[in-house]
């Protein structure tokens, strides 16, 4: 399995995901609105960014994948 299948996994379950010695993937939630010029709901949704400078490893990637 590839390294980003288990960063996929984690991101449901946890806002940040540290790879060692490269960086963080931070999930943000993001509230469900509803479009009223359309009358649709649009489902509560994550984002996803980067951070270089959160590298430390915290021990969740790495015990998720062993």
């Amino acid at each position: 399995m590839r390294i980003e299948t288990y960063i996929k996994e984690l991101l449901y379950d946890y806002n940040c995901v540290v790879v060692p010695n490269f960086g963080a993937f931070l999930a943000h939630g993001k509230s469900a609105e509803l479009d009223t010029t359309t009358n649709t709901l649009i489902p509560p949704t994550k984002i996803v960014s980067f951070n270089a400078q959160l590298s430390k490893n915290d021990g969740l990637l790495v015990s998720h994948i062993a």
